[in-house]
Parts: structure tokens; sequence; C-alpha cells
């Protein structure tokens, strides 16, 4: 299905290459007028903690242009739009993209993203920027150099159409999703998620809370959750001094192995699969020594799993039941369930309702969720609206609230 209205693609192929300091200010100079623009990157991250910058483009006013970061040193001209809040920006599943600008120096403001817009309009959530495209636009992308070595120059000719596509449809599809999430009434919904979005993409790394993405036994003992927390703050903290990839140092299994054995000696420790001789020698004493330190901590500083999920029979179909009517609200309001709220958390609001608690502190309590998801939730499931599902043409379900 494609665009209602008669759509006409840019040239395929036309791009700007830019990749001196004059030609990036005089570009940036005549970008500004254009009130807004579309943007995404190429860059190499397998190598270094921090991704390596290769290729930024832009599209505006029908015109796509290609940025050489490993030519032009100082990218201010570019960053100051960037940053400047009067400027709309707009990319596609941008997080990596905008923390990579955000690590450049420079701090994005008032960028929209059209995989969440996509998803306030009842399209696929997470959807492809290329399915998007041949959604909106009816073009039909070749996603052949998606892993290219953007490093490399020159930079082959396909590669330069691949990139300059990347973005040449962005305008496009940023104007008709806008106009339909206006259309529904939910531009502040927009303005509200994607700016969640921003935020948490420029927001620090909690490094006491990384070990909790290491999936460890729910066997582990509070001293054993300790190393876990320990040696992947600390390997985060190695990796970023030698701007290294964090595992290159030690590999998730070597980290939960370090914390089930809990060795004493380097002798001990050498027997954990996964340490290199030479991580063996330099790091070693300092991961014994880091064991004992743990083992010396009070019950309180140490941390302990999340609590598991009430598995009573009651609270499992309460959960159930909240779950269905969660995505039967969304899902009548043509807004994608997983961009609201996710089953772990409709479980934790499930159970703090089931409990007798408030909620009104929950994330789904919290500005346009609440609008959209958390009071009609609350309504249906105090008793005080009914919930009715029909099936439209677009065989989404469509939910009405009566009040009783």
């Amino acid at each position: 299905m494609t665009n209602p209205h008669a759509y006409k693609p840019p040239p395929s192929q036309g791009y700007r290459w830019i990749n001196s300091q004059a030609g990036l200010s005089a570009y940036c100079s005549n970008l500004k007028q254009a009130g807004a623009f579309g943007f995404d990157t190429e860059f190499i991250g397998e190598r270094t903690f921090t991704p390596e910058l290769c290729l930024i483009q832009i599209c505006a006013d029908g015109e796509v242009a290609l940025i050489d970061p490993l030519e032009i040193k100082d990218l201010a001209p570019l960053g100051q739009l960037i940053n400047d809040p009067d400027l709309i920006k707009f990319c596609h599943a941008g997080s990596q993209d905008i923390a990579i600008i955000h690590e450049c120096g420079y701090t994005p403001a008032n960028v929209l993203d059209t995989q969440l817009m996509a998803g306030l309009v009842g399209l696929t959530y997470p959807i492809s920027y290329a399915r998007l495209v041949e959604h909106i636009c009816g073009v039909q992308l070749d996603k052949a150099h998606t892993y290219s070595a953007w490093d490399r120059r020159p930079l082959a000719e396909a590669q330069l159409i691949y990139a300059a596509d990347d973005v040449r449809y962005l305008p496009d599809i940023f104007q008709y999703l806008r106009n339909r999430i206006e259309k529904c009434g939910r531009l502040t919904w927009m303005q509200e998620l994607c700016a969640e979005e921003l935020q948490h993409a420029v927001a620090p790394v909690n490094t006491s809370e990384l070990w909790l993405k290491l999936k460890a036994p729910r066997s582990m003992s509070r001293q054993q959750l300790g190393v876990l927390r320990e040696l992947t703050a600390w390997r985060h903290q190695l990796a970023y001094e030698h701007d290294a990839p964090v595992r290159s140092f030690l590999t998730d299994s070597a980290i939960r192995d370090i914390a089930k054995t809990m060795p004493q000696t380097t002798r001990q420790l050498a027997r954990i699969d996964g340490i290199s001789q030479p991580e063996l020698q330099s790091y070693g004493p300092f991961i014994i020594e880091m064991l004992e330190k743990v083992r010396r901590m009070p019950l309180h500083e140490l941390p302990e799993m999340p609590p598991e999920p009430q598995d009573s029979l009651k609270a499992s179909q309460f959960i159930d039941r909240v779950w269905a009517a969660a995505q039967a609200i969304c899902l009548g309001q043509n807004v994608c369930t997983g961009l609201v709220t996710s089953q772990s958390g409709i479980t934790d609001w499930a159970l703090k309702k089931l409990a007798g608690q408030r909620v009104d502190d929950h994330e789904l309590m919290q500005g346009w969720r609440r609008e959209c998801l958390g009071q009609p939730l609350v309504e249906l499931v105090d008793g005080r609206s009914t919930l009715t599902i029909r099936m439209n043409d677009c065989a989404f379900c469509t939910a009405m609230f009566a009040e009783k």
C-alpha cells in the first residue's frame, strides 16, 4: 500500500559530496534556511568503545548531501544546527545516530523519529526504514551495503547511492506520518515520545546496573551478584579507557563463571574459560582483589535479583487479562502496543494493582502514556467502564469505553 497522493520519487542517484571545511560551512549556512532536515549516519562500531563516525547523510529541500567526517575535522557548523531547538530534525530509529553525534560533543534537540511516529498511527513497531519507504513511497531499496566498510576511502559509487537513499525518502515519510498524527490529534504524544527517546539516547550509562543484562541464574547469591556488578562496571570502564569494544576484555560467560566459582587465587582464576593469558597476567591480581572486596561488603550494599513475577493462578489470570485489555485499548486507537508498554511493564502495573498499591508513579501513568493507555486501563480495572471490541476493515480492534 502506498501513499494516497501520487508519489514522485526524487532522482535515485543524486547527491552532493562534501569533504572540505569550507564546503561544510557554506552548505550549513543554506541548510539553516530550510527549517527542517532529515539525517542519518554510517559508522563502524566493532573495533572501538565509541563507534567511529564515517559518514553523515542530510536531506533537505529535495537535496541529499553526504558529509565526510573523516576529512572534515570540525563539524561545528553542522553541530550548531543539530543543537538548535528551533530547527526540526528527523531520522529513523536514530538512537545510535544521536548517541554518536552526542559523543562528538553536540546535544541534539528537537529530533523526531519516524520509527516512533509510525507506531503512533498503527504501523508495525519497530518497523524498518526500507519497509516504510516501500509502504509510503512504493520504492524498494537495495540494502546490499548495510555492513559496508564505511571507513575506507574512496567509497564506491554503489555505497554512496545506498547512503544517499537512506535519507532521500525521509522528508516524504516524515511529512506523511506527521499529517496522520496531526489528523489523529496526537502531536503532543509524538513530541513527548520523541523527547523521551532523545533523552535516553544521550543519557550516561548507569554502570551499576550493567550486570542485569547478563541474565544471571536466579540461584546466585547476593555476593555472587555483587561480583557481577563490580566486574561488569570495571569492564566497561576498562573498555572506555582503551577505546576498545566492551567484550574484548572479558566475555559475559567468563564474568558469570567468575561470579559462580568466586576464585581466591590467580591459579584458580586461570581455570575459567574465556580469560586469555595476557588478561590473566595484566588483570588477574586486580580481579582477585576485587572478589575479596565483595566478600567484605555488608549485605545491604550488595545487589539482589529483581523479584520474580507472582506465579499464583489468580495473578497469572489477572496479568493475562490486563495485557489483553492493554492491546485492545492501544490497537483500538491504531497505536502499536509495544510503543506504549511491554509485557513486563504491564505485569508490574497489574501486580501493583492486584496488591492494592498505588500506580500513580508507574510509567504507564505518566504523560502521553497515561492518556493513551494508563487512565483507560485504570477505569476498566476499577469497574468504571466497559470495553467493547469489534473488527474494522483494517483488521484492527476498536475499543470503546462507556461509563457503567
